[in-house]
């Protein structure tokens, strides 16, 4: 994927990144308020029967709130914006849906989703895999994605095979960690490094605390161009995947709405410009 992004919109996100990522004291105090701060478009008592009848009028969407540009906040306006954020939005409104979106633990979704049941959905770079669709009802893929590989811009390491014996940074319980614990033989690394947020595993590489990050593609290019002179992509990827919203698998009603939706925006050409206003020509 090529992503090419736009400058006006660089130069607003680029202040976040430093703000949220590269200076710690900062960032602690964002996720705080993520975890806590839940955005609004309505909010009402739920209905199991008229969750799986398709008739319930608003829902609760879980999101992974510092995954830059997909979802994050936006500090002047204390709202949740990027590219999942703008989706979901046009989806919800074609479907006739009022909706919250609320910050989750990224390694708690199983349960805030099946057992919980304080989210009706998850909206937020949720990769498809065959492991998720033993739990999950997936939508329609919305968007191609590839596991990445991010380093320092003075690393030795060149391709996917150069990770054997290093030290690895992953999102906790994200399929980027599957994916990179699966890695045999030599190419394998001698350690992985689990982290609570995807940026702090950027972090950890730019402190020499891990020698490689392995997670989206989509964001870890949006963070190499918006950091300078301190990361570097690796041409390889560890395997390409798709992203879909996931459900529980007795909610039929919701997943036939926000397909319908989906479908109607790719071919009316919404989905296509809201991709373009968040990573210029590509898909």
């Amino acid at each position: 994927m090529k992503n090419k992004f736009k400058s006006n919109v660089l130069r607003v996100l680029f202040s976040f990144f430093l703000v949220a990522v590269l200076l710690p004291a900062c960032g602690e105090q964002g996720a705080s308020k993520g975890a806590e701060a839940v955005q609004k478009n309505t909010s009402s008592a739920k209905d199991n029967e008229a969750t799986k009848a398709g008739n319930r009028q608003s829902i609760v969407v879980g999101v992974d709130a510092k995954t830059m540009p997909m979802v994050f906040w936006d500090n002047k306006t204390n709202t949740l914006i990027g590219y999942d954020i703008d989706l979901a939005k046009e989806a919800f409104a074609r479907a006739g849906l009022q909706y919250e979106f609320k910050p989750i633990d990224w390694d708690k979704k199983e349960d805030d989703l099946l057992k919980k049941q304080n989210i009706d959905a998850i909206w937020s770079s949720l990769t498809i895999s065959e492991s998720r669709k033993k739990i999950f009802a997936f939508s329609a893929p919305y968007i191609k994605n590839k596991k990445g590989i991010l380093v320092r811009a003075d690393s030795s390491i060149r391709t996917k095979s150069d990770l054997g014996g290093k030290v690895v940074a992953v999102q906790v319980k994200s399929n980027s960690a599957e994916v990179v614990r699966n890695i045999s033989g030599k190419e394998a690394p001698a350690k992985v490094t689990e982290f609570a947020q995807r940026p702090d595993t950027f972090v950890a590489v730019l402190a020499g605390q891990a020698d490689a990050a392995v997670t989206d593609s989509v964001i870890i290019d949006y963070y190499a161009a918006n950091s300078p002179g301190k990361f570097r992509v690796l041409q390889d990827n560890l395997q390409e995947e798709e992203f879909g919203v996931a459900v529980r698998p007795t909610d039929t009603g919701l997943l036939e709405k926000i397909n319908q939706s989906l479908a109607s925006m790719q071919a009316d050409g919404t989905s296509q410009a809201i991709y373009r206003r968040w990573f210029g020509e590509g898909q």
